[in-house]
C-alpha cells in the first residue's frame, strides 16, 4: 500500500533524508516497508545502528509500533514495528541557500556534528532554549540550529524552542 508523509517544513525533511545516510539505515527502511519486525530481529538481521535508524524513523514521525505477543504462553510480548511511509509530498517554501544550509546539516561529517550539539546543549543548560537566542549565540542561522535539533537525537525541536531530550524507549 502506498502511503505519502506530507512536510509542510524543510527541517521536516532532516531525518527523512539522513535516514538515507548509512547503508545500515537503509537496510531498516528497506526491511520495514517490508514487514513487522522486533528490534532483536532487526539487531541479528542487520547488527549495531538497528536502534538510531528506530529513533530516526521515530524522528521523522514514520515509525509504527505494536505488540507482538509471544508463541510461548509465558513469555514476554515484544515491541514490533514497521515504516508507513512509502513516498513524500513537500508542500513549502524556502530559498535556495537555506535548502543548502539544511542539506549542509544532513551531511556534515559525524565529529563536526556532534561537536556543533555540545555547543546547543550547553546553551540549553544557560537557559537560552529559543532558536533565536542560540543562533544569535553561536552566529548560527536559526535554519540551521533548527536543523541541528531535527538531526540530533539529543534535541527535541518544539516550535521556536530547542529542548534536551529524554531517554525513552522506542
Amino acid at each position: 500500500m502506498r502511503r505519502v508523509k506530507l512536510v509542510n517544513d524543510v527541517v521536516d525533511l532532516v531525518p527523512i533524508l539522513y535516514m538515507f545516510s548509512t547503508t545500515t539505515y537503509k537496510n531498516v527502511y528497506s526491511a520495514l516497508l517490508d514487514g513487522w519486525y522486533t528490534l532483536n530481529e532487526l539487531r541479528e538481521r542487520f547488527g549495531e545502528g538497528v536502534e538510531e535508524a528506530l529513533k530516526i524513523l521515530k524522528s521523522a514521525g514514520m515509525l509504527e509500533v505494536k505488540w507482538r505477543m509471544p508463541k510461548d504462553p509465558a513469555g514476554k510480548p515484544e515491541k514490533e514495528y514497521h515504516v508507513t511511509y512509502t513516498h513524500l509530498n513537500a508542500s513549502f517554501y524556502v530559498s535556495l541557500i537555506e535548502l543548502n544550509k539544511v542539506l549542509e546539516v544532513i551531511f556534515m561529517p559525524e565529529d563536526e556534528f556532534e561537536g556543533v550539539v555540545k555547543k546547543v546543549i550547553d546553551e540549553i543548560k544557560a537557559g537560552r532554549m529559543s532558536v533565536q537566542h542560540i543562533s544569535r549565540d553561536l552566529k548560527l542561522e536559526p535554519i540551521v540550529v533548527r536543523a541541528i535539533a531535527k538531526r540530533s537525537l539529543k534535541l527535541n525541536l518544539k516550535g521556536n524552542i530547542v529542548e534536551i531530550a529524554k531517554e525513552e524507549e522506542i
